[in-house]
C-alpha cells in the first residue's frame, strides 16, 4: 500500500526473469534479500511485489516489478516511454504504485515548464502501456499549472488525483473569482483505474488530496486541512477534523489510520478507520518520517535508521541502511511494510538498493 515517491528522480507476454537487465536480486543471509539497481530507487509495495524506479542513467530510466519471494525482476514499459533526453529540469517518474499485478506512474519531463503524464501497465503484461491523461503543463519555479498525482494503490483499488494550482497576488491572478491571495488547489479530481481504463469518482472545487489507500477505503486531505476517510466509490466513511498544515503525514491499513500530528510537537495518532475513534497518542521521534503501517506495526525513518514500532507496546526494531549518497544527491530512504515482509530502499553513491527482510523476522527486544 505505499506508494513510491522520487521527488529528486526522475513483448505481449510478461518475462519474469531473475535479474533483469540492469538489476539484480541476490539472497543474503535469513532469506534477507537485496535489489540492485542502477542510480537511486524509490519503492512502492503491495503484497509480495515492489515496484522500484530508478533515476536517469546515460539514455533512460528504469521501473521494474521486484518480487523477492520468487526473486524475479520485470522490467516495465518500453524503451520510448523511459527515454531521457536531457531535459534542463529533469525527466523520470515522479512518483508510482501497485495494486494487485495493476502499476500505476507519473512520467515528467521539461524546462521552464515541466509536462507531467499517468501511465498503467500490468505486471503480467508489462510493455502494454496505456496513457491515461493528457500532459498536464505547470511552472516548474512557482508550480503553477495543472497537475496530476497523488497515485497509490493496495489490492484491487488503485487511485490518482488531477488537479490545478492557481496564484492570485498584487502581479498575477491565475485563480477562480472570489480567491484570497495565495496559491491554491483547485478543480481537483479523484480516479480510480480499474483495468486499462480510468474511472471518476469524485470531482471537487477545491483541494481533495489522497493520501493513502487500504482495504477498500480511501484516505484525502481537504483544503482546511481536515482528514476525510472515503469508499471505494467516494461515499464519505469518517471525517476528522485536523486544521490547515496540522497533520504532516497520515498512513492507512485495515486497522489503523495512523496520523503525525504537529500541532502541539510531533505526536503519533493512532485511529480505528471503522468507527473512526482514536485509539492511542504518543510522541514521535524527532524528524520522523511517516512511512507505512501494517498489521499493528508502524513503519517510519529517521535519516538512515528504518524504524518498525509495535503501537500495542511501543517496542522497535530498527534497520540501518548502508546509504552512501552523492555529493550531488541527497539522502533518500524509503520504507514499505506488506505482510510478505519490509522493503527498504536507498542511494549507494551512483546505484540503488533494495532490501527485502521477511515479515516473520522481524522481531522485537
Amino acid at each position: 500500500m505505499k506508494k513510491l515517491l522520487v521527488t529528486a528522480l526522475a513483448s505481449a507476454t510478461a518475462v519474469v526473469c531473475l535479474g533483469a537487465p540492469g538489476a539484480q536480486s541476490s539472497a543474503g543471509s535469513r532469506d534477507v534479500r537485496m535489489l540492485r539497481t542502477p542510480i537511486a530507487a524509490g519503492i512502492s509495495a503491495d503484497g509480495s511485489l515492489a515496484v522500484v524506479a530508478t533515476g536517469c542513467g546515460p539514455r533512460e530510466y528504469e521501473l521494474y516489478a521486484w518480487n523477492p519471494l520468487r526473486r524475479s525482476v520485470v522490467s516495465l514499459a518500453r524503451r520510448r516511454e523511459r527515454r531521457c533526453y536531457g531535459s534542463s529540469t529533469g525527466e523520470g517518474i515522479w512518483e508510482a504504485a501497485i495494486a494487485g499485478h495493476r502499476v500505476a506512474w507519473v512520467a515528467f519531463a521539461g524546462g521552464n515548464y515541466r509536462q507531467s503524464w499517468l501511465l498503467t501497465a500490468s505486471t503480467r503484461r508489462p510493455l502494454a502501456t496505456v496513457q491515461l491523461t493528457d500532459m498536464k503543463d505547470r511552472n516548474t519555479d512557482s508550480g503553477v499549472g495543472d497537475w496530476v498525482g497523488n497515485v497509490h494503490g493496495d489490492g484491487s483499488l488503485l487511485v490518482f488525483n488531477t488537479w490545478s494550482l492557481c496564484e492570485k497576488s498584487e502581479d498575477t491572478d491565475s485563480c477562480p473569482p472570489g480567491s484570497p491571495p495565495g496559491f491554491h488547489i483547485y478543480n481537483e479530481n479523484l480516479w480510480r483505474i480499474v483495468g486499462r481504463h480510468k474511472r471518476l469518482i469524485l470531482a471537487s472545487p477545491d483541494e481533495m488530496t489522497v493520501l493513502a489507500v487500504a482495504a477498500g477505503r480511501i484516505l484525502v486531505r481537504r483544503a482546511d486541512g481536515s482528514l476525510e476517510l472515503r469508499g471505494a466509490d467516494g461515499s464519505l466513511l469518517h471525517a476528522f477534523p485536523f486544521r490547515r498544515r496540522e497533520v504532516r503525514a497520515a498512513l492507512l491499513d485495515a486497522s489503523e489510520l495512523v496520523v503525525l500530528d504537529r500541532a502541539s510537537g510531533l505526536t503519533w495518532r493512532v485511529y480505528d478507520p471503522a468507527s473512526g475513534d482514536q485509539k492511542r497518542m504518543f510522541r514521535a521521534q524527532k524528524n520522523a518520517e511517516a512511512q507505512d503501517v501494517e498489521r499493528g506495526l508502524l513503519v517510519y525513518t529517521v535519516g538512515r535508521v528504518v524504524h518498525v514500532l509495535r503501537l500495542a507496546d511501543r517496542r522497535q526494531k530498527t534497520f540501518v541502511a548502508p546509504a552512501v549518497p552523492r555529493p550531488d544527491y541527497p539522502l533518500f530512504v524509503q520504507a514499505a511494510l506488506e505482510p510478505s515482509g519490509l522493503f527498504y530502499s536507498y542511494p549507494v553513491r551512483s546505484e540503488g538498493r533494495v532490501r527485502f527482510v521477511p515479515f516473520n523476522q522481524i522481531r522485537f527486544r
